[in-house]
């Protein structure tokens, strides 16, 4: 049996082996995942001793985990964050997942300008996937400034087309806020939201958060975070067993069953 998990601190919220156990049972795979709670003081121990088969890294490992690696592939390297291991490589799919999502919910990012909240590992992914939809202009905003002003000179580098704009289209959260069990919170404030403007979110527990709530609320179109979060595994399954499960998979089951889990 081939054994699979993800870590993170916290990671009591994480429904990853409901996502991959089902992607087991669907194509009768012998498998096991698993949720393993890392702290940071015990990261080095895990990368020594884990014998898994490949994992998942969430929140606050993204990026921290790099140094632990032996590679890792073009993406996670312009990224500097990883989300998927498989043997002594990074890689990372929440770019792809993140992309996925936006065109299953019919969201053309070609040309939009865009405004990214937060500045950790998915800020970047986000970003990531921004450039290679061509985005009009990319922007960060995150409560600590220095954060945003590093990513924005990142972006910038990778995306000399970058035009920044003071007009937003498309927002997106990329930091924890309004997660469970914490669902009142919101990343930022709505004055200025209105039925022209996409609020996507990569919180997917719970499937509306209060952020999104609002957002509907002002007729703003929403995309939330299960779409990303289904389309991010189904690719590092992809990279683990070395096919293109993503490809066959049978999706109206797995979104049935993580709904019957979220808050």
């Amino acid at each position: 049996m081939k054994q699979f998990a993800v870590i993170g601190d916290p990671i009591s919220h994480s429904l990853s082996p409901v996502l991959h156990k089902e992607i087991y049972r669907q194509f009768g795979i012998d498998a096991s995942f698993e949720k393993t709670h890392v702290t940071p003081a015990s990261l080095s121990i895990f990368m020594n001793r884990n014998v898994l088969d490949g994992f998942n890294v969430t929140i606050p490992y993204k990026e921290s985990i790099i140094p632990y690696l032996d590679a890792l592939d073009e993406s996670a390297e312009v990224i500097a964050a990883v989300n998927c291991v498989a043997g002594e490589i990074g890689y990372n799919t929440d770019w792809i997942g993140f992309l996925k999502a936006m065109v299953g919910n019919g969201i053309e990012i070609n040309e939009k300008n865009c405004l990214i909240i937060g500045a950790g590992g998915a800020a970047r992914a986000v970003g990531y996937a921004l450039v290679k939809a061509k985005a009009k202009s990319i922007i960060f905003q995150n409560r600590t400034k220095s954060r945003a002003d590093q990513l924005s000179a990142w972006i910038n580098k990778l995306y000399p087309e970058n035009e920044p704009s003071e007009r937003v289209d498309i927002l997106i959260n990329c930091t924890p806020v309004g997660m469970w069990p914490d669902t009142n919170a919101t990343p930022i404030d709505f004055q200025d939201i209105d039925e022209n403007h996409v609020l996507a979110d990569t919180i997917y527990n719970p499937l509306e958060t209060e952020w999104l709530k609002r957002g509907i609320s002002k007729g703003a179109k929403i995309v939330n975070g299960l779409d990303m979060f289904i389309a991010q595994g189904l690719a590092s399954a992809d990279i683990w067993f070395g096919e293109k499960i993503s490809k066959k998979i049978d999706l109206e089951p797995i979104k049935k069953v993580l709904k019957s889990k979220l808050c």
